[in-house]
């Protein structure tokens, strides 16, 4: 595959966007079922802007069915309240951290899912995601233990 320059910068303003939230929130910690609903209805609005524009068309097969159900239920309500759940309680260093793993664990669903391989560069991207989140994580556990003997 051919990166684009595009893409990139797309990628990196909403990892960029996902960080200023994060910590956003950590800062206000809103209540869940006080911040989902403000976000959904954001995000339903915006998404209806853009019918106009673009022609709609379902099959309601279970090839449909399955991911919308995925998007709705997993990734919309659950890891929204999982994101949370770690906002509220976690360091958010290790939280914004986590961001990193998406890519991977996308592309393993994908490959366990679909059956779509990786290329060997992107294999060794995520490598160097994983090591990268081994030494934060081994950090922060560091100064959270020197902060406790202190």
């Amino acid at each position: 595959t051919s990166l684009s320059l595009t893409g990139m910068i797309y990628a990196l303003i909403a990892l960029l966007c996902m960080s200023f939230g994060a910590i956003s929130q950590k800062k206000l910690q809103l209540a869940p079922m006080e911040a989902l609903p403000i976000q959904y209805v954001v995000s339903l609005t915006l998404c209806l802007l853009f019918i106009p524009f673009q022609p709609m068309q379902q099959s309601w097969d279970i090839g449909f069915i399955v991911p919308v159900l995925w998007l709705a239920i997993i990734i919309s309500v659950v890891a929204q309240l999982l994101l949370y759940r770690l906002l509220t309680t976690g360091n958010l260093v290790n939280v914004t951290s986590l961001f990193y793993l998406v890519p991977g664990v996308t592309a393993l669903m994908d490959y366990i899912f679909l059956g779509n391989k990786m290329s060997w560069l992107s294999l060794a991207g995520m490598g160097a995601i994983i090591i990268g989140l081994i030494f934060v994580f081994k950090k922060s556990n560091s100064m959270i233990i020197e902060e406790k003997i202190k």
